[in-house]
């Protein structure tokens, strides 16, 4: 740590130096001498004093980045998800905003506990599930995990009656990196639907066999925002046969399609 370089100056040469200032404000040239010399007056107390270190890390403040923590630990993370809808879907191409939270408790043994609710009101998707994590060495990070996914929509609007309800599961493989005060983190998903109803009205129509609806890989970028908070950016880019926010148009398709969905978010 850097010690001061010039002497601590006295609070009272710096009032001297505002009054005299003031007195002369009506004096242009003098006023202008007065103010270089109580600016670089100013710089040279501040050069000298200590400087308090940065107390960011990113590897206690990223919510991604799959590392082993002590148990006991709760961690979120809040965001807004930006789903672009394929345009065979609803004829052109519309990005449809979710607010997005997801939580994550650690367990003894590398073990943590994760949930998220992703909603859009007529649109919700609620995954739960655990995951275990590995140090590889000082910079590199694996995971693996598998979460229940609850899928749900209703629309009574626009002379709509209709609700569909599902149940998939996630299995996740996960990779992260820390260079310096930044994480990198690369997840792939695959998405395995056990069962859908479809409900109109009084009736209720099921799925015939469960299906795999698809794949994607996630990738998540944490940098400081302030303090020992991160910001994260987010991308996926899954190949499915439904996506939730989209059900009301298109349920279930025949064949799958490419969903991208952009994710901004803050560690909290």
């Amino acid at each position: 740590m850097k010690t001061a370089r010039f002497p601590v100056l006295n609070i009272e040469l710096f009032q001297s130096l505002k009054l005299t200032l003031v007195r002369n404000l009506h004096i242009p040239k003098k006023t202008e001498l007065l103010l270089t010399i109580f600016l670089i007056i100013s710089c040279m107390a501040g050069w000298g004093q200590k400087k308090l270190p940065d107390s960011f890390n990113i590897r206690s403040a990223s919510f991604f980045l799959p590392q082993p923590l002590p148990k006991g630990h709760y961690s979120s993370c809040i965001s807004v998800l930006y789903v672009v809808t394929p345009r065979d879907w609803t004829d052109d191409v519309i990005t449809a905003p979710m607010f997005y939270y997801q939580a994550k408790y650690t367990l003894p043994k590398s073990f943590n506990v994760q949930a998220s609710l992703a909603t859009l009101f007529i649109s919700n998707r609620i995954t739960l599930g655990p995951f275990w994590n590995y140090k590889i060495n000082d910079n590199n990070y694996a995971g693996v995990g598998w979460q229940v996914v609850w899928n749900y929509g209703i629309l009574n609007q626009f002379g709509f009656s209709t609700q569909i309800t599902g149940w998939e599961q996630q299995p996740s493989l996960t990779w992260g990196h820390v260079f310096g005060t930044y994480a990198f983190s690369v997840k792939g998903n695959l998405y395995w639907t056990n069962k859908l109803y479809f409900i109109e009205g009084k009736s209720s129509i099921p799925t015939a066999n469960p299906f795999i609806n698809g794949y994607g890989i996630t990738l998540n970028f944490d940098q400081k925002l302030y303090k020992n908070r991160a910001f994260t950016l987010g991308f996926n880019m899954s190949y499915l046969r439904y996506h939730i926010v989209a059900w009301p148009a298109f349920p279930v398709n025949q064949k799958r399609y490419w969903v991208p969905e952009f994710q901004f978010g803050l560690a909290l």
